[in-house]
């Protein structure tokens, strides 16, 4: 059975996954920069909606954090903890781009009792191989990866790699640029059991009679995207063939 991880950018895309048949999410927002970790009354909103573990990302960019903005994310993951949700997804690298395994566990320590995800800074380390190991040992049970690549399309080949070498002892999450096309060969292909995607399209609240071009006077963009429940259906609907 395959399981599917909804990438959540807010409420509506929860309740939307929630009616679509995802089996659990990522909550976070703003996908345009890779997602940060939502607001208060986003997570206070989202609870117990569905199976959710949270992205604790500060800030957009690289994964390397300094000792100030470790701080705010082990403080966010207390809150996070505070309100009921099974887990957080987290992942640092240091200057030398392997595992920040220092802040790593600090952040597991503010989420003591939690389940774990590390998000794709695998894919930007210096040895993801090395990495995956450390993680097992760390207490991981899950790993979000694209293969080392932009898209988890063309990285099946690392995919596949790291779920015959670790699926065993740790979840491999295949995550980047899936969707209902291309869900089943990457599923085919890797031999994964979790599949994590975003299946967003732009909301049909965007106001475009005050907003025929999508941006307001100034030039800012009026648009946003949300977890589309056709898609997550059409998605479910895929991935449902495969064992």
């Amino acid at each position: 059975m395959i399981r599917f991880e909804l990438c959540a950018n807010g409420y509506q895309s929860i309740i939307n996954g929630l009616a679509g048949g995802a089996d659990c999410a990522e909550l976070c927002e703003a996908l345009e920069v890779g997602g940060v970790t939502p607001s208060y009354g986003t997570l206070s909103r989202c609870a117990a909606i569905l199976p959710t573990r949270v992205l604790i990302r500060c800030r957009p960019g690289d994964y390397i954090y300094n000792d100030d903005e470790i701080t705010v994310m082990c403080e966010d993951i207390r809150m996070v903890r505070r309100l009921g949700y099974e887990g957080v997804v987290i992942g640092a690298l240091n200057a030398e781009g392997d595992l920040d395994v220092t802040a790593i566990k600090k952040m597991m320590a503010s989420g003591d009792g939690m389940k774990f995800t590390f998000h794709r800074a695998i894919d930007a380390c210096n040895n993801p191989l090395d990495a995956m190991e450390t993680l097992i040992n760390l207490g991981f049970d899950k790993v979000l990866t694209s293969g080392c690549k932009p898209t988890a399309y063309d990285g099946i080949d690392m995919i596949r790699e790291f779920q015959t070498l670790f699926g065993d002892r740790i979840n491999i999450m295949a995550g980047g640029g899936i969707n209902e096309g291309n869900a089943e060969r990457i599923i085919t292909a890797t031999g994964i059991s979790d599949v994590h995607a975003s299946l967003t399209s732009y909301s049909p609240d965007n106001h475009s009679d005050l907003y025929p071009n999508g941006i307001d006077k100034t030039g800012a963009d009026m648009l946003y995207k949300v977890s589309n429940i056709n898609r997550i259906k059409d998605f479910v609907s895929v991935i449902s063939t495969q064992i």
